[in-house]
């Protein structure tokens, strides 16, 4: 029973990922058409105030330049962005993060860094 279960949950897995078009199972995809899309600017929010609380990093007049997405349990969004630091003189910082969100929304940031 569990392994049909399984077998099931991939399956829909699979053709759930093609029907969102998010890419293939493994690999990352670049996605260029989700740079304005809500969830993402959302995300790299997100992202953001990580980097405020953890680095204590101030980002302003952020701008999204690049979304991939990896489908693994759930999905894997690699974000890079442009931000002025508001504590570093605002300077023009790059920064990247992979925030990893389950089928049920919930979100875990697995890494961010900026230059």
């Amino acid at each position: 029973m569990v392994k049909l279960i399984t077998i099931f949950l991939a399956a829909l897995l699979v053709v759930g990922s093609q029907s969102l078009n998010i890419g293939k199972v493994g690999g990352y995809t670049d996605h260029p058409e989700l740079i304005e899309n809500s969830n993402i600017k959302a995300l790299v929010k997100y992202a953001a105030e990580y980097l405020t609380s953890t680095d204590n990093l101030i980002l302003d007049e952020i701008k999204i330049t690049r979304v991939q997405t990896q489908l693994v349990n759930g999905i894997n969004y690699k974000l890079e962005f442009t931000a002025q630091s508001v504590n570093g003189h605002n300077k023009l910082t790059t920064c990247e993060a992979v925030i990893y969100e389950r089928f049920d929304s919930t979100r875990k940031i697995t890494s961010a860094q900026c230059n």
